[in-house]
């Protein structure tokens, strides 16, 4: 893509859709590295629909989130009149342009709705009120989410431990 292109008109949406299940979590990762965005999350992660739609913030986003989850690919998707674009990235790389009804087959309803016009955002939280975050909090009080979220988890998987 010429740097044209990543400075071109915004989309109509541009999501995230992340392999990290915890929406809370993925909100504070976002405001950390500066994505301002509303997270829902789903069965299967956590969707990240960005405020900032043009391809540039799109990509920089997918880049400083996917350098946080290395392990697993996240796509970074856009709908652009009419049409879904949708990339694979991987430890902060952009890989492969993949087809959207391949990438979208087995993402939960939510996401193929929100990328496909059927449900806009509000629409969704007012459905999963309990499942949308907000990714605008200060890079400090991101910090501090992530560090309670951290030492939540680790309580968690300590009383799983002493239960089995």
């Amino acid at each position: 893509m010429t740097e044209e292109a990543l400075d071109g008109a915004p989309a109509q949406i541009a999501a995230l859709f992340t392999p990290i299940p915890n929406g809370k979590v993925l909100a504070a990762l976002c405001s950390l590295n500066g994505v301002k965005a509303q997270i829902v999350e789903t069965s299967a992660g956590a969707i990240a629909v960005l405020d900032d739609a043009r391809p540039k913030s799109m990509h920089g986003a997918a880049h400083a989130v996917s350098s946080f989850a290395k392990e697993r690919p996240l796509l970074a998707m856009e709908r652009r009149e009419g049409q879904i674009t949708v990339w694979r990235y991987l430890a902060g790389q952009r890989g492969d342009t993949l087809p959207p009804g391949l990438a979208l087959n087995d993402a939960p309803g939510v996401v193929t709705t929100l990328m496909t016009g059927a449900q806009t955002l509000a629409d969704v939280a007012v459905t999963h009120e309990d499942k949308v975050f907000d990714a605008h909090m200060s890079r400090i009080a991101a910090f501090a989410a992530l560090r309670r979220l951290s030492k939540e988890a680790k309580r968690e998987a300590q009383r799983n431990r002493a239960e089995r």
